[in-house]
């Protein structure tokens, strides 16, 4: 029996020019990757502050008037928490939340 493989159209080419054809494809599509990328570093930071201050998901969930699910919700990525829900937790783990505006 014969094994036909396909060639794999971006074998060789570089990250940066997958995204380019990507976006080209599919209007938006580098935007979003930009909110992924920085929903999951969000999350990511939400769990390191949560862990430093020796505080488990139940815990922090009690601190700030909600319950764990929502706290692993928050923590895996796949929703932006609001706002208002970041003050809070800013505030039950002693530290300020600063939300900025940069150049692209």
């Amino acid at each position: 029996m014969k094994r036909t493989t396909r060639k794999n159209p971006h074998h060789g080419s570089s990250v940066n020019e997958w995204f380019a054809e990507e976006e080209a494809k599919r209007p938006g599509f580098l935007a979003e990757v930009d909110e992924e990328v920085e929903r999951m570093a969000i999350a990511h930071k939400l769990k390191e502050l949560r862990k430093a201050a020796g505080l488990s998901q139940a815990e922090l969930a009690k601190r700030i008037g909600t319950k764990a699910p929502g706290i692993a919700r928050m923590e895996s990525g796949k929703f932006a928490p609001r706002i208002g829900v970041l003050h809070k937790v800013a505030t039950a783990l002693g530290v300020r939340l600063r939300i900025r505006f940069e150049a692209a």
